[in-house]
């Protein structure tokens, strides 16, 4: 049983979510085909070879080959939230010492 509520446009918007595999693909021979030009070479796989060793080439090549290969590292992010001239960071560091008292 489908249930409406009465809103305009259920179901949200029409070009919304993954795009076809037909897309996928153009968009993939693509730049095969721009990658053995550039590095002019007979397969997708030698072309692609090649790309790697000039990524490899350089630090932020290296960086990006690592974080794909082995996954990105875990970042920190520390926030400050004031309300008021009200520190949350302050309340939590002066339980964490009586805590350790």
């Amino acid at each position: 049983m489908i249930m409406v509520d009465g809103r305009k446009n259920n179901g949200g918007n029409k070009n919304a979510g993954r795009k076809p595999k037909a897309d996928e693909d153009k968009v993939n021979n693509l730049f095969n085909t721009a990658l053995r030009q550039l590095y002019k070479k007979k397969t997708d796989d030698n072309a692609k070879v090649s790309f790697i060793h000039t990524l490899l080439e350089s630090q932020r090549g290296q960086i990006f080959v690592a974080e794909h290969i082995f996954g990105k590292p875990k970042e920190n992010v520390n926030q400050t939230i004031t309300l008021n001239n009200f520190d949350v960071n302050k309340l939590y560091d002066s339980e964490a010492q009586e805590n350790l008292e």
